[in-house]
């Protein structure tokens, strides 16, 4: 019960009824669902990946020679209920030109093991890159691109990516 003496301050005690941790309820735990978890439990896999739409744009369709090139990724559940994707490894997605993953000949240290993708009701998670129109050829050496049509693709890091829906691409043109 609460009380206010004569200096304004609130004087708590014992003899309450509505007191937190008093009664049956907080003696045992308080529970609660992790709808995250009952959401993957229940949604069918098949749901799953048709849930999360996968989109790759650019700021333009043209770029001048040497123009950095701005990419913006976006995947969107489109679900009122929390989707968990499994994906190959701790990269969630990828990105690639013209199919060099990150713009790299370089083969990619990649982790082997499988990680998931997390979204909460209908979330939108965006991300942006930018690519100055080279192509990695070593660790510490990249060469310009030629102009003409490069095709930019984001996939999440799956197997079947391309199979599930999960990839998506478009394509720029970079002049002389």
């Amino acid at each position: 019960m609460k009380r206010r003496d004569g200096s304004g301050t609130l004087e708590r005690s014992d003899e309450g009824p509505f007191e937190p941790g008093a009664g049956d309820d907080h003696e045992r735990g308080s529970r609660s669902v992790d709808w995250a978890a009952l959401s993957h439990a229940l949604t069918p896999t098949a749901l799953r990946h048709r849930a999360i739409d996968v989109s790759v744009s650019t700021d333009k369709r043209r770029y001048g020679r040497g123009e950095p090139v701005t990419i913006t990724v976006e995947f969107h559940n489109r679900l009122p209920v929390p989707i968990r994707l499994r994906t190959d490894s701790p990269t969630r997605w990828t990105w690639a030109v013209d199919g060099y993953r990150e713009a790299s000949r370089v083969p990619p240290a990649m982790p082997d093991r499988p990680t998931a993708f997390s979204f909460s009701r209908r979330e939108r998670k965006r991300f942006r890159r930018q690519w100055p129109q080279r192509i990695r050829v070593a660790d510490d050496e990249w060469e310009p691109v030629d102009a003409g049509t490069y095709a930019i693709t984001v996939r999440l890091a799956r197997g079947d990516a391309a199979e599930q829906g999960l990839v998506d691409r478009t394509e720029i043109v970079l002049e002389e």
